[in-house]
């Protein structure tokens, strides 16, 4: 099962539309074997989650990196499909992080705040039971659409093409630009509200799965320096959404539990509002490495910039 990254015997001169064909029928074979797994077998392995949730985005972006050599019928299905199951393993990947997280938490770790960390336990165990029936319900809903979607979509692929059919080198080019401009112009930016960086680490996952997919056009160190800087940019905002979500969401609960159940709040009251100030509290750390990111980014943009040129011109040769 080719689940990681990079897909191998992709190469800079075969068709794209060849190159398509076997990157869709990679990713989408990762969809079609965690899904079962994930909807019938998590407790198995955490992971069987975590990784449909993966698949799934992976499978989606592929879809919209070859959109203009996709026919649009089977490509819309198959993108539908695959983001309500994208969106159902969100909910129960979320309360699964949610849960590996509450035994870390030093907050909930005082006798006082006790009552709160087992509150927040069967809480958390509650919302990730009603995840799983929803993740469940969208498996047996949408996994045989998926299936024959899947199927039709590489089937059309498979059919003959025009002698028009342009190299893989050059389609990444023409993709490449747009993506790695938008992400860099929201680095320039230098975002600091959450909304904001959020839509910064939408651009660089963007970016990263189709680097994922054009890795053979670029230089090596594209692969060694370039794609390493935007996953470890998305790992980062990634920490720093779940502070901030994480804390407003408690923050939310606690107003909910003040206002109707005034009688246990008292007990509740210590490890949540612990729990809230020390999510908040890692949010200036981050920030703080966000800028540290961004200077060792614009260095590297620069070498980017320096390279296409010379890589377009090649492009436009071959």
């Amino acid at each position: 099962m080719a689940e990681g990254k990079w897909i191998e015997g992709l190469t800079a001169t075969m068709p794209v539309s060849a190159a398509a064909h076997k990157v869709l029928s990679i990713r989408l074979a990762v969809v079609r074997h965690y899904l079962p797994l994930a909807a019938e077998r998590p407790e198995d392995d955490i992971e069987h989650v975590h990784q449909l949730r993966v698949s799934t985005r992976r499978a989606g972006a592929a879809l919209r990196v070859f959109r203009d050599v996709l026919p649009n019928r089977p490509r819309r299905r198959v993108r539908r499909l695959l983001r309500r199951l994208r969106r159902a393993a969100g909910q129960a990947r979320d309360w699964d992080v949610f849960l590996l997280n509450l035994p870390q938490a030093r907050a909930l770790q005082t006798a006082a705040s006790r009552p709160a960390a087992d509150f927040l336990l069967g809480y958390g165990l509650g919302q990730r039971h009603a995840a799983q029936l929803l993740l469940v319900q969208a498996a047996e809903q949408e996994g045989a659409d998926l299936n024959t979607a899947a199927d039709e979509l590489l089937e059309a692929l498979e059919q003959p093409r025009d002698n028009d059919d342009p190299p893989l080198r050059s389609f990444a080019l023409e993709q490449f630009h747009p993506l790695f401009t938008d992400f860099h112009q929201g680095v320039l930016a230098d975002p600091a509200q959450p909304a904001e960086l959020h839509q910064l680490r939408i651009s660089g996952k963007r970016l990263r799965y189709a680097l994922e997919i054009f890795i053979p056009c670029f230089p090596e160190w594209f692969q060694q320096q370039l794609y390493p800087a935007v996953e470890e940019l998305q790992e980062l905002l990634g920490t720093l959404q779940d502070a901030v979500v994480g804390s407003e969401r408690l923050k939310d609960l606690a107003a909910h539990l003040r206002r109707h159940f005034p009688h246990y709040w008292p007990r509740l009251r210590p490890g949540l509002d612990g729990r809230i100030r020390s999510l908040r509290a890692q949010i200036p750390a981050l920030r703080k490495a966000f800028q540290k990111w961004r200077s060792r980014w614009l260095d590297l943009a620069e070498q980017v910039h320096e390279v296409l040129p010379a890589l377009t011109a090649s492009a436009a040769r071959s």
